[in-house]
Protein backbone atom coordinates (compact mmCIF):
# COMPACT_ATOMS: atom_id res chain seq x y z
CA UNK A 1 0.00 0.00 0.00
CA UNK A 2 2.68 2.52 0.62
CA UNK A 3 3.82 2.36 -3.65
CA UNK A 4 0.26 3.13 -4.36
CA UNK A 5 -1.02 6.73 -5.12
CA UNK A 6 -3.83 8.26 -5.82
CA UNK A 7 -3.50 8.08 -10.04
CA UNK A 8 -3.90 4.19 -8.95
CA UNK A 9 -7.56 4.88 -7.38
CA UNK A 10 -8.22 7.63 -9.63
CA UNK A 11 -11.87 8.09 -11.17
CA UNK A 12 -12.25 9.99 -14.29
CA UNK A 13 -15.49 9.72 -14.87
CA UNK A 14 -16.71 12.22 -12.78
CA UNK A 15 -20.06 14.59 -12.93
CA UNK A 16 -18.66 18.20 -13.35
CA UNK A 17 -21.29 21.16 -12.84
CA UNK A 18 -21.18 24.82 -13.08
CA UNK A 19 -21.18 26.31 -9.45
CA UNK A 20 -23.81 28.68 -10.99
CA UNK A 21 -26.67 25.71 -11.95
CA UNK A 22 -29.61 25.38 -9.99
CA UNK A 23 -29.54 22.28 -7.51
CA UNK A 24 -32.15 21.06 -9.10
CA UNK A 25 -30.67 20.58 -12.43
CA UNK A 26 -27.71 19.24 -10.77
CA UNK A 27 -29.68 16.85 -8.96
CA UNK A 28 -31.33 15.67 -12.14
CA UNK A 29 -27.59 15.70 -13.82
CA UNK A 30 -26.44 13.52 -11.05
CA UNK A 31 -29.43 11.41 -10.89
CA UNK A 32 -28.49 10.51 -15.00
CA UNK A 33 -24.88 9.62 -13.71
CA UNK A 34 -25.67 7.34 -10.76
CA UNK A 35 -27.72 5.42 -13.57
CA UNK A 36 -23.70 5.32 -15.24
CA UNK A 37 -22.20 5.41 -12.24
CA UNK A 38 -23.65 4.42 -8.96
CA UNK A 39 -20.71 4.46 -6.73
CA UNK A 40 -19.79 8.04 -7.69
CA UNK A 41 -23.07 9.42 -5.70
CA UNK A 42 -21.34 13.43 -6.14
CA UNK A 43 -21.21 15.80 -8.27
CA UNK A 44 -17.10 18.39 -8.73
CA UNK A 45 -18.76 22.48 -8.63
CA UNK A 46 -16.54 24.20 -10.39
CA UNK A 47 -16.56 27.76 -11.73
CA UNK A 48 -14.57 29.29 -15.02
CA UNK A 49 -12.59 26.18 -14.94
CA UNK A 50 -11.57 26.02 -11.11
CA UNK A 51 -12.58 23.81 -8.13
CA UNK A 52 -15.40 24.99 -5.84
CA UNK A 53 -16.73 22.04 -3.99
CA UNK A 54 -18.99 18.90 -3.63
CA UNK A 55 -22.45 18.11 -3.75
CA UNK A 56 -23.05 14.71 -2.81
CA UNK A 57 -26.12 13.13 -2.78
CA UNK A 58 -25.39 13.29 1.04
CA UNK A 59 -24.64 16.70 1.05
CA UNK A 60 -27.72 17.83 -1.43
CA UNK A 61 -30.19 15.70 0.95
CA UNK A 62 -28.95 17.09 4.31
CA UNK A 63 -29.00 20.61 2.77
CA UNK A 64 -32.30 20.25 1.53
CA UNK A 65 -33.33 19.01 4.29
CA UNK A 66 -32.39 21.98 6.28
CA UNK A 67 -33.30 24.52 4.15
CA UNK A 68 -36.55 23.37 3.50
CA UNK A 69 -37.66 22.05 6.87
CA UNK A 70 -36.48 25.00 8.32
CA UNK A 71 -38.29 27.20 6.20
CA UNK A 72 -41.15 25.13 6.45
CA UNK A 73 -41.67 25.02 10.15
CA UNK A 74 -40.72 28.97 10.17
CA UNK A 75 -43.80 29.40 7.86
CA UNK A 76 -46.25 26.86 8.31
CA UNK A 77 -49.42 27.01 9.89
CA UNK A 78 -49.59 23.10 11.50
CA UNK A 79 -50.24 20.11 10.50
CA UNK A 80 -53.19 21.35 7.81
CA UNK A 81 -50.47 22.77 5.11
CA UNK A 82 -47.51 21.46 6.17
CA UNK A 83 -46.69 19.03 3.75
CA UNK A 84 -48.09 22.49 0.99
CA UNK A 85 -45.60 24.23 2.92
CA UNK A 86 -43.18 21.99 3.09
CA UNK A 87 -42.73 21.48 -0.84
CA UNK A 88 -43.12 24.98 -2.00
CA UNK A 89 -39.47 25.36 0.37
CA UNK A 90 -38.35 22.72 -1.16
CA UNK A 91 -38.64 23.85 -4.76
CA UNK A 92 -37.48 27.10 -3.45
CA UNK A 93 -34.39 25.59 -1.97
CA UNK A 94 -33.75 23.70 -5.18
CA UNK A 95 -33.10 26.79 -6.95
CA UNK A 96 -30.07 27.61 -5.07
CA UNK A 97 -26.84 27.81 -6.79
CA UNK A 98 -24.82 24.64 -6.81
CA UNK A 99 -21.67 26.76 -4.80
CA UNK A 100 -24.30 27.25 -1.98
CA UNK A 101 -24.84 23.51 -0.73
CA UNK A 102 -21.21 22.21 -1.98
CA UNK A 103 -19.02 21.29 0.56
CA UNK A 104 -15.56 22.64 0.32
CA UNK A 105 -13.86 21.24 3.39
CA UNK A 106 -12.90 17.65 0.68
CA UNK A 107 -9.30 16.78 1.02
CA UNK A 108 -7.63 18.14 -1.88
CA UNK A 109 -4.78 16.39 -3.40
CA UNK A 110 -2.55 15.73 -6.44
CA UNK A 111 -2.19 12.31 -8.28
CA UNK A 112 1.35 11.21 -6.58
CA UNK A 113 0.11 11.74 -3.70
CA UNK A 114 0.65 7.97 -1.54
CA UNK A 115 -2.80 6.79 -1.07
CA UNK A 116 -2.39 5.79 2.83
CA UNK A 117 -2.06 9.41 2.94
CA UNK A 118 -5.23 10.24 0.93
CA UNK A 119 -6.91 7.96 2.87
CA UNK A 120 -5.83 9.55 6.14
CA UNK A 121 -7.24 12.67 4.83
CA UNK A 122 -10.49 11.64 3.87
CA UNK A 123 -11.21 9.98 7.22
CA UNK A 124 -10.00 13.36 9.20
CA UNK A 125 -12.02 15.27 6.89
CA UNK A 126 -15.21 12.72 7.19
CA UNK A 127 -15.44 12.62 3.71
CA UNK A 128 -16.10 9.58 1.24
CA UNK A 129 -14.16 11.45 -1.75
CA UNK A 130 -10.81 12.94 -2.26
CA UNK A 131 -10.63 15.57 -5.37
CA UNK A 132 -7.43 15.03 -7.23
CA UNK A 133 -5.69 17.97 -9.07
CA UNK A 134 -2.91 19.06 -10.98
CA UNK A 135 -2.64 23.09 -10.06
CA UNK A 136 -6.23 24.54 -11.09
CA UNK A 137 -7.48 21.22 -13.19
CA UNK A 138 -9.49 18.66 -11.96
CA UNK A 139 -8.34 15.38 -12.63
CA UNK A 140 -10.86 13.12 -11.18
CA UNK A 141 -11.87 11.87 -8.14
CA UNK A 142 -10.35 9.51 -5.32
CA UNK A 143 -13.49 7.47 -3.76
CA UNK A 144 -12.97 5.43 -0.61
CA UNK A 145 -14.67 2.52 -2.71
CA UNK A 146 -11.84 2.61 -4.90
CA UNK A 147 -9.20 2.94 -1.84
CA UNK A 148 -11.09 -0.55 -0.17
CA UNK A 149 -10.66 -2.15 -4.21
CA UNK A 150 -6.67 -1.34 -3.84
CA UNK A 151 -6.42 -2.67 0.28
CA UNK A 152 -8.42 -5.95 -1.12
CA UNK A 153 -5.87 -6.07 -3.75
CA UNK A 154 -2.94 -5.78 -1.68
CA UNK A 155 -3.87 -8.20 0.74
CA UNK A 156 -4.54 -10.56 -1.64
CA UNK A 157 -1.33 -10.99 -2.61
CA UNK A 158 0.15 -12.06 0.58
Amino acid sequence: MLRKRAFDALRTDVLAVDAGEPLELVASKLQQHLEKCPELDAAVVMRQGRYVGIVSLRTLLSDLNDCALDASLRTSLGDDDFEETYRAACRHCMGRKAADAARRDIPKVSAADPLHLVLDAMIKADSRFAVVLEGERLLGLVPLGEIFREMRRECAQL
